[in-house]
């Protein structure tokens, strides 16, 4: 066996109906003054921010609203809620949404006790060195898994590139998982986070990395994304998929953040920050593609991930079994409405820019099979080939 390690830092809570009682917990890491960060859209539409809002109140603690957070936040984003939570005061964050609500959260959390800007820290020109700012984690989609890594992704609007700052000290001090949140997502977000959450389970489950905890909890989770993903966008109202969508979520993204990712996320980055493509949707696009690539070099897992997926292998060699799993991301793909690579902006033209800023990606060595600038190359090619 392999030696490894492996670290949970983040305490999980799950239920339904617990998000009404996150006053209690922010008085528990010892918070008078809440900056609260979301996006627009969470407090025009979404029944859990008022409910949320007034438990804090309740239980005496002094709250600002920040929610001037846009998808895939810019260092500018993250450097202007930074100073706002500074001239605040606020000793506890708490964050409600997807990714980049959270992302943001723990970037500003730490910018809280680092001097500098997010990008000396993106760029490597400052290293963190103090704990982060308490942070609680209240995810209402089932994809990204933010609220339990260490990482926090942040858009370079001038190199057009996502890059990660990953510090232990950036975990949510609380990750609250509430289904009921999960129940207004509409189908297309519930089909494009939940095949994020996929992609990070898949590429967890055969990274380099990987060891018996992460891969127990990665195989558990494509299970769990298997039997209910598509439940969950049939059904929206369905609190056990949404459930188990969550916790598939969660468990992906507490292994990955141990084990790493690989080839797709390093295209998906660039792609959102080129096209403003959806994170979960960039996943998708490339998914099989780039699982297809793999499967020579960990047949027997892909053969699981095929298995895990409700695939019937009875009877075929071990390669048409592992290739039997791409066939299934394809499926889900075609089900949950996701677009092709052409259809999300990519052209033959954008091709080496693309592949010069993916090929440099922080996680790529956990890739299962080494990946050359001509390899990103063919597997962009052909999949834009396919329309």
């Amino acid at each position: 066996m392999i030696d490894f390690s492996f670290r949970m830092l983040t305490k999980v809570v799950y239920g339904r109906g617990m998000a009404k009682k996150i006053g209690e917990e922010c008085k528990k890491l010892g918070a008078k003054k809440v900056f609260y960060v979301t996006d627009e859209f969470m407090v025009q539409n979404s029944p859990a921010f008022p409910v949320i809002l007034e438990s804090m109140k309740q239980a005496g603690l002094e709250v600002m609203v920040y929610s001037d957070i846009q998808p895939d936040p810019s260092i500018e984003v993250v450097m202007k809620a930074s100073q706002a939570m500074k001239d605040f005061g606020a000793d506890v964050a708490v964050a409600l949404g997807g990714g980049s609500p959270m992302d943001c959260a723990k970037s500003v959390c730490m910018l809280q006790t680092n001097e500098g800007s997010i990008a000396d820290y993106m760029y490597k020109r400052r290293t963190i060195t103090n704990p982060a700012k308490p942070l609680i984690c209240i995810p209402t989609t089932a994809g990204t898994g933010s609220e339990v890594t260490a990482g926090a992704v942040t858009t370079d609007k001038q190199s057009q590139e996502k890059i990660g700052v990953s510090d232990d000290t950036m975990m949510a001090k609380l990750a609250v998982i509430d289904p009921e949140l999960l129940l207004s997502m509409p189908p297309s977000l519930t089909a494009s986070t939940g095949l994020d959450a996929l992609c990070h389970a898949i590429e967890g489950y055969t990274s380099t990395q990987s060891h018996p905890i992460s891969d127990a909890m990665c195989l558990h989770s494509i299970r769990l994304v298997g039997e209910n993903l598509v439940k969950s966008v049939a059904n929206g109202r369905d609190i056990d998929a949404r459930g188990n969508m969550a916790l598939a979520s969660l468990m992906a993204a507490a292994a990955f953040t141990n084990v790493g990712l690989g080839a797709v996320h390093a295209i998906a980055h660039c792609l959102g920050a080129m096209y403003h493509v959806p994170h979960g949707v960039a996943n998708a696009v490339m998914l099989p593609h780039v699982m297809e690539f793999n499967v020579p070099a960990t047949p027997e897992k892909f053969r699981q991930i095929a298995i895990a997926l409700g695939q019937n292998v009875d009877g075929l060699n071990l390669r048409d079994a592992a290739y039997k799993s791409v066939e299934a991301v394809r499926q889900f793909n075609i089900d949950c409405g996701i677009p092709t690579l052409k259809a999300v902006g990519l052209t033959a033209e954008d091709i080496p820019t693309v592949v010069k800023n993916s090929i440099t990606y922080r996680l790529m060595p956990c890739n299962p099979r080494t990946v050359s600038e001509k390899d990103l190359e063919r597997i962009l090619n052909s999949a834009l080939a396919l329309g």
